[in-house]
């Protein structure tokens, strides 16, 4: 999929609506830190295959502009959306379904000494809610038509359709399959 097609995917997830031009991509960098964390870091994985030191440099453009850290190698699908800015870090080896949406403070990171899934990070599903100041550390991963609790530490699977939370996270309770979490009422 083309880079200004994942944009406009991710900006229809912000704006909840079907018609997006450049021109509103444009204002929404401009003016919301969080979008604009979502579009540098497609712009940084965009070059990571084609100029390393452009890859990089938008990379620190996204840290100095927004607080956030989102690696460049990071694999996030469309539907990607940061509600709250800062304090958000994604390790550059994290993988993240469609329609993802995360609060300020989350951390996704990686455990080096262990490796699950031929990786030391995260792997996530599609439709994934991750409330404030989560943690998701290590190679663990967490089904589709998930919700994780605000301050979770997760630290082993999570099972699709479930709600978790607490300190280390546990599955709270099942959640019936729904099309997209973060929209349904």
């Amino acid at each position: 999929m083309g880079l200004i097609r994942v944009l406009k995917k991710d900006l229809n997830c912000y704006k909840r609506c079907d018609k997006t031009t450049l021109l509103n991509i444009f204002i929404m960098t401009l003016f919301m830190a969080n979008y604009r964390a979502v579009v540098l870091y497609r712009l940084s994985n965009y070059f990571d295959k084609r100029s390393h030191l452009i890859a990089v440099l938008v990379e620190k453009l996204m840290h100095i502009s927004t607080i956030t850290w989102i690696g460049r190698r990071a694999d996030i699908a469309p539907g990607f959306v940061i509600r709250h800015i800062g304090g958000i870090i994604i390790g550059g080896k994290t993988k993240i379904g469609k329609n993802c949406e995360i609060r300020q403070g989350v951390t996704f990171g990686g455990n080096l000494g262990k490796e699950k899934y031929g990786t030391t990070q995260p792997i996530l599903g599609d439709n994934i809610l991750i409330g404030a100041g989560a943690k998701i550390l290590g190679p663990i991963k967490i089904g589709n038509n998930c919700i994780i609790g605000a301050n979770a530490v997760v630290v082993s699977d999570i099972p699709e359709d479930s709600v978790a939370g607490g300190i280390p996270a546990r599955v709270l309770r099942k959640v019936k399959y729904m099309e997209n979490p973060l929209t349904s009422s």
